[in-house]
């Protein structure tokens, strides 16, 4: 089978990711980059993954926030109340109220999020 290539001009389908660093061990986080027509679209998204028993720095911002749970189980504290998260579940943070996670599981834990202003 022949490799695909994509057009140079930076409007293929593909939104590409890269791996930012982060501080909580256990915990990997992925950006995703729209570039092209997408370039400024109305929306920015990532994917991170915790590894069992590992969790999340608490953050706050000025955005709205959806979190899509892919994989396992998850515990979310959010402005001070925790909720159990499940495989196919979603989370909705709105701005400025804290919120992080920590995966008590057995199972590593896939969150994909999508944020606005």
């Amino acid at each position: 089978m022949e490799p695909i290539t994509l057009a140079p001009n930076g409007n293929a389908p593909v939104i590409r990711e890269t791996e930012e660093p982060v501080a909580p061990e256990g915990v990997r986080l992925y950006l995703h980059h729209f570039a092209g027509k997408l370039a400024n679209a109305p929306i920015q998204s990532s994917r991170f993954t915790l590894e069992p028993h590992s969790a999340t720095d608490e953050d706050k911002h000025a955005v709205n926030e959806i979190w899509f749970i892919s994989g396992g189980e998850l515990d979310v504290c959010y402005d001070g109340t925790w909720h159990a998260v499940r495989n196919g579940e979603s989370l909705y943070f709105a701005p400025w109220r804290p919120h992080f996670a920590r995966n008590n599981g057995m199972t590593q834990v896939q969150v994909f999020s999508v944020w606005w202003a």
